[in-house]
């Protein structure tokens, strides 16, 4: 094999390590991930609630709707200091709470938008891509409730973005 032939085929390997290793987006610091349920919706979900609030200026309403059968799944996770989720989605919709003995995490988006959470603060996120990490020196505790499609896994890894790194995480 000619020489040149070598140090481009040598070339494009090492290219596709590295590429490989930066396109990558592992799960870094999880060191407590527990499922606590798990249950299925065996039809289309249509909840609707509402609460007068006597006190209050507007009534509380929510609504819970799905197209098929559902997995409802509770996990209770930990997340070590300077660990990260990785970039990922969801194929469905989350209700998040960081627990009362948890640090502070940084959500980040796709645009590397950034939104602090602290223990006590509760929030959502849907299908968009996102990256979680724990920049605080006490370790994140997450109690997450999924609702997705039946059978359909919890999240989803890009390793396809590697552009999507922020500069800050």
């Amino acid at each position: 094999m000619k020489s040149k032939t070598k140090l481009v085929l040598g070339s494009a390997l090492v290219a596709g390590v590295i590429g490989g290793v930066a396109l990558a987006t592992p799960t870094i610091g999880a060191f407590y991930n527990v499922i606590l349920s798990v249950g299925t919706v065996d039809q289309d979900v249509h909840a609707h609630a509402y609460v007068a609030l006597p006190s209050q200026e507007e009534d509380f309403t929510a609504e819970v709707h799905t197209n098929g059968a559902a997995n409802l799944i509770v996990q209770d996770i930990k997340l070590s200091p300077g660990g990260t989720t990785g970039w990922h989605q969801h194929p469905g919709i989350l209700l998040l709470s960081l627990a009362a003995d948890s640090g502070s995490i940084d959500w980040y988006d796709a645009h590397c938008g950034k939104v602090t959470y602290k223990a006590g603060d509760s929030w959502t996120e849907g299908t968009k891509l996102h990256d979680v990490v724990n920049n605080s020196s006490a370790d994140a505790h997450f109690v997450i409730t999924y609702i997705v499609a039946e059978g359909v896994a919890c999240a989803r890894t890009n390793s396809r973005n590697a552009r999507l790194y922020c500069a800050a995480v």
